[in-house]
């Protein structure tokens, strides 16, 4: 989503290509996915039907409540910063998740931006984006 918020049509195009990679750079990742299998990740063992937070790319909490868990994924990849937060909802996402993590966001840092989009993704109820 980054890229395509900075990118601009009547740019230069060379121009256009740097900063539309320059916002991809900058933007922190994360999900959050309930576990299909017992496995061990970087964050420990897990079983099926825990809730698996994942950051940057690496399984990083393990736990029971998909909202708090998701709040924590969250809180790390806003602790490097960021001024807009993309939440991309799942198939299986609870209808209020959304609402609970903006609140808590505002909350804790009103300048940030939240924005909520309807991704429809199996086996990932959420996507998160922070720039």
């Amino acid at each position: 989503v980054a890229p395509a918020a900075v990118h601009d049509p009547d740019a230069d195009l060379d121009d256009d290509v740097v900063a539309m990679t320059a916002a991809a750079g900058a933007t922190r990742h994360g999900a959050v996915t309930v576990a299909a299998r017992d496995a061990i990740t970087m964050a420990g063992r897990c079983s099926v039907g825990d809730v698996l937070g994942v950051v940057d790319g690496d399984f990083a909490v393990i736990g029971s409540d998909l909202t708090e868990v998701a709040a924590d994924v969250l809180s790390r990849l806003l602790s490097g910063g960021g001024e807009l937060v993309t939440l991309v909802t799942g198939q299986d996402c609870p209808a209020d998740l959304t609402d609970v993590l903006t609140a808590r966001v505002l909350d804790q840092r009103r300048e940030v931006e939240v924005v909520v989009l309807d991704g429809g993704q199996p086996r990932y109820p959420l996507l998160v984006g922070v720039e």
